[in-house]
């Protein structure tokens, strides 16, 4: 059974996603079309991959806007906060 992935996008100081994509996608779709929010979406800070697995959701990749404008992948970053 193949993973399926989500995709929730945040503004700078949001706590809370303004961006939610429920469509499922493979982990490689789902980087490539947060990739594309970034590019399409201006106010887009971050966004956090999220793997669903049985209804419930783990956070399997966070992207963020770096100091230069473009994406930055963080692997595991959920494990050094």
């Amino acid at each position: 059974m193949e993973k399926k992935f989500t995709i929730s996008g945040f503004k700078e100081k949001a706590d809370l996603p303004f961006l939610y994509d429920d469509e499922t996608y493979s982990f490689e779709e789902a980087k490539e079309k947060a990739r594309e929010y970034f590019k399409q979406i201006g106010l887009l800070c971050k966004v956090i991959i999220f793997e669903q697995n049985n209804g419930e959701q783990k956070a399997a990749r966070f992207i963020y806007r770096n100091k230069f404008g473009q994406p930055e992948e963080i692997d595991n970053w959920w494990e050094n906060r």
